[in-house]
């Protein structure tokens, strides 16, 4: 036996370093996977990479679906901020809106059909809606003074916004078409930021009538609810997808905890133990989870049930602004601080995966996913 080896020595050694390269080869390179440390209990996000490479998805299999639907986004990249419409990995990217304006702000409605906007053209600001089927854009509001902050009815039909066209901001109401405006607040204090219920005629807003920045109710008949009146401003409500809870920024200084509070203004709770630089929440479609963006350059869960949180994070990715749900609950799209860019990055919330989905230079940001 010792001599069959000795004879066939170097047969062997060959066949064992052939079979080795191949079983490493089919193992891939586990440099390509970017997984951050999805659910660990820190609160402190790794040190910024200095990585100039483009973040892309895992390409381990995983028993999750592959992102569906599309991201609309505000992009300058041709010069000014319009709107842009992408496939979920960044490869099919369509400039929706080409006027020689500043176009922001984009609000999807009820059905995912139409986009409503803020368009400014000659220091005039007003809203626009544009339909994705057939590209039409239809310009809802037409005054001296600025409208702004488009916010849909439940059932497509009506936009809530804010106006200064009476020498305040006001919250106002009209038909899609432009047709039918009427102010619905009328206080000598700034009404701003309407939110509308996506199952009533009830809308949240913010108002400085007591002071400093609270959220107030009203449905669509005028009449107005107190929901908080706390010493520090309160900001940025969002509905949960049931109507029945908003959540909110509640701040203190320059730092917020994100808090909630039911519609009748009852049990009022906040989902953060301290303060911290948060920015405005977003609701999962389930109505369990909150998201926010801004602290510890993570992107921040908070269960609304049961009080457990999540982070997301990745070094070298601050994210910026409010992350958006897709649909199956399973990712976030977001703007984020990326080698010197502004660019969009969604994230697969299972396994903490990354994506980069947009990557010219300039600023790509206010992105939110739609089903079609």
């Amino acid at each position: 036996m010792i001599i069959y080896f000795k004879k066939y020595k170097k047969f062997f050694i060959l066949a064992f370093i052939v079979v080795t390269t191949i079983l490493l080869s089919a193992c891939g390179d586990s440099s390509t996977l970017l997984q951050g440390a999805a659910g660990q209990p820190t609160e402190t996000a790794p040190a910024e990479s200095t990585t100039e490479q483009p973040i892309t998805e895992s390409a381990t299999a995983t028993p999750f679906p592959a992102a569906s639907g599309r991201i609309i986004f505000v992009s300058n990249r041709d010069g000014q901020n319009n709107l842009y419409i992408t496939s979920p990995d960044g490869s099919q990217v369509e400039r929706l809106t080409t006027n020689i304006a500043e176009d922001t702000t984009p609000r999807i409605s009820p059905d995912g059909t139409r986009v409503a906007y803020v368009s400014t053209v000659n220091n005039n600001t007003d809203i626009y809606i544009i339909d994705l089927n057939t590209r039409a854009i239809t310009q809802v509001t037409n005054a001296p003074e600025k409208d702004s902050s488009p916010t849909w009815s439940p059932d497509g039909r009506q936009l809530a916004f804010e106006s200064f066209r009476d020498g305040n901001f006001e919250i106002y109401i009209t038909n899609v078409d432009g047709s039918n405006q009427y102010r619905l607040t009328n206080d000598p204090a700034a009404d701003t930021h309407p939110v509308w219920s996506p199952t009533s005629n009830e809308i949240a807003f913010v108002s400085n009538r007591f002071g400093n920045a609270d959220i107030l109710l009203a449905n669509t008949s005028g009449n107005v609810f107190t929901l908080t009146t706390n010493p520090a401003p309160d900001n940025a409500p969002a509905w949960s997808p049931n109507g029945s809870t908003i959540a909110f920024q509640a701040f203190s200084g320059d730092l917020s905890n994100l808090c909630l509070i039911e519609r009748d203004g009852l049990n009022l709770r906040c989902a953060t133990s301290s303060p911290a630089q948060y920015n405005p929440p977003s609701w999962s479609p389930d109505g369990v989870w909150i998201a926010s963006s801004g602290h510890n350059s993570a992107i921040h869960l908070f269960n609304t049930l049961d009080g457990s949180t999540n982070q997301l994070y990745i070094t070298g990715i601050e994210p910026r602004s409010t992350p958006y749900f897709s649909r199956d609950g399973l990712r976030l799209v977001f703007q984020a601080q990326f080698n010197g860019d502004m660019e969009l990055f969604s994230v697969l919330i299972p396994t903490n995966e990354f994506s980069q989905v947009t990557s010219l230079s300039g600023y790509d940001g206010e992105a939110i996913w739609i089903d079609n």
